[in-house]
Parts: C-alpha cells; structure tokens; sequence
C-alpha cells in the first residue's frame, strides 16, 4: 500500500468519526440532563487530560516559539468556538439542519488559510465561496420562514471559527506533529473548560443513562482528540490537497448518521443544498490548483 492510499484511508477515517459528531451530540443532549454547556466544556476536559497523558507518555517537548500563535488560533476554533457554537444550536434544531449549513465549512478554511497564509486566491474560488454562501445562508432563512434565528446564527458564526481553527491547526503542523496540535490547543483551554465543565455539571450523574455517557465520551475522546490523529496524520502521507477531498463526503456522512441514529427525515430541499454545495466546493477547489 502506497503512503498515498494509506493517507487517503487515514484521512477517511478521520472524516468518518467527525460526521457523527452532530448526531451524537444530539444524543448527549437528549433528555436535558446533561446541559449544552456541560456538554461542550465536558468533551474538552475528557480530550485534554487524554492530551495531556499523550504528551506526558511520549516524552514531547514544548512547541517551539513560532507554533504558540497558531495553536491559540486552533484552541479559538476547535475548543471554543465551533464545538460550542453547534452543541447550543443544536438544543434547538436537527443534526441534519446543523450538517448541511456546516457544508460550507471546507470554504470558510480555505478562505481563512489563505489570507493568514496571504495567498492570493483566483476569481472562481471567491465566486464559489460567496454562491455557496448565499446558498447555505438561503437554506436557512428558507428553512425559517423568512426569517433567521439564533441557531442559524451560532452555526453561521461557527463555521467562521471552526475555519478559523482547521486553517490554524494546519499551520501549527509545520513546526509539531497533528497529534501534538490538537493536545496542546485543548490544554491552552482547560484554565477555563475545567472549572466550567465543574460548574454547570449535572445535579445527579447518576441520572444520566448510559447512552448519554457514551455520547459524552465519544464526543471526548474521538470528535475532539483522537479524530485528528488520522485526519492529520491523512494529510501529512497522502498531501493535503488530494486527502482534504475525502472531507466532502462528511457532509453526506452526516446526513447519513442523522437519519439512522436519530431518525430524522432528509428532506428534498436538504438534499440539493448539500449536492450544491459540495459540487461548489469541488469547482472553487480545482479554480484555487487542488486535485
């Protein structure tokens, strides 16, 4: 097997256990037990101590001077910002409603990694990324009767960080390993995550079925740590611009897992936004020299 093909079957795992993070979440948060904010800081906490004996065991170093800036980026996207953001949009609407409004995310990581990077991007690939925008912005307003309400709001802005974050936690791994990346940004945030996850933690965990806990736990140690291993480590063996296109399928993924795990409906109009959406992808990818 060729490092090409083993990226490639390392990056399609990494995507494979992210597209259940919605459906998931949606099942730790069933039964309002277990609060969206217990949720989020809770799944953080599980994945930096986890980090944390990661670094420990292997005997890693500190990042060196130039990585700090990059991981406070990650830390801001894929601590904060974008697991915060949809864990509380989606006490109010579907996993399916939250994945197809995230397809544009691919987008908003590109865009962001190019001006951090200040790479000039060609007219096709803005003119994607706004059409896909406008698509995903329609669905909403669409999908609220006119109108666009908060849970679209926070999964709108989460996209930006959870940009935000990827384009980050990309350029972090020039100076460390994805591994290290990702532990050492849920580490910048356990200060605040921790004492966090210990005020808002339920009034009886024993309350809490065992579903919800392995939800919780998957979230943990999978959605925010362990997921990217083989996602990085994908890009870092196969290239990023070949690997990074196994990532269109999570939206489809998604969607998949919605409607198995928590039955809900694929509607119509779902569908085509999400076909749409990916398809501008492809082009504004192909218009930016991906292949």
């Amino acid at each position: 097997m060729t490092p090409s093909v083993r990226g490639l079957m390392l990056g399609a795992l990494g995507v494979l256990i992210f597209s259940l993070t919605m459906p998931v979440t949606k099942i730790a948060l069933s039964g309002d037990l277990m609060s969206a904010w217990f949720v989020w800081a809770g799944r953080a906490v599980l994945a930096a101590f986890a980090g944390l004996a990661y670094l420990l065991l292997t005997k890693r170093k500190p990042p060196p001077h130039a990585a700090w800036w990059p991981l406070l980026g990650t830390a801001a996207g894929v601590v904060f910002g974008w697991p915060l953001l949809n864990t509380l949009a989606l006490q109010w609407v579907s996993s399916s409603h939250s994945a197809v409004i995230n397809g544009i995310l691919p987008l908003a990581t590109a865009v962001i990694g190019a001006s951090l990077n200040r790479e000039r991007l060609p007219a096709a690939f803005w003119v994607c990324a706004a059409v896909g925008t406008c698509l995903v912005c329609g669905y909403a307003w669409v999908h609220a009767s006119g109108a666009l309400h908060t849970p679209d709001a926070l999964l709108l802005l989460g996209v930006l960080l959870g940009g935000l974050g990827y384009a980050c936690g990309a350029i972090a791994t020039k100076y460390i390993s994805g591994p290290e990346v990702i532990s050492w940004a849920l580490l910048i945030g356990l200060p605040v995550t921790l004492p966090y996850m210990l005020y808002v933690s339920p009034v009886s965990l024993a309350a809490v079925p065992l579903t919800g806990w392995l939800a919780f736990v998957y979230l943990g140690l999978m959605s925010q740590w362990i997921g990217f291993f083989f996602w990085y480590r994908g890009l870092l063996m196969g290239g990023i611009a070949k690997v990074s296109q196994v990532q269109l399928l999570q939206l489809f993924l998604t969607l998949g897992f919605s409607a198995l795990l928590l039955g809900e409906a694929i509607e119509p109009m779902m569908l085509f936004v999400a076909v749409a959406t990916v398809a501008l992808i492809i082009v504004g990818r192909r218009a930016k020299g991906g292949r």
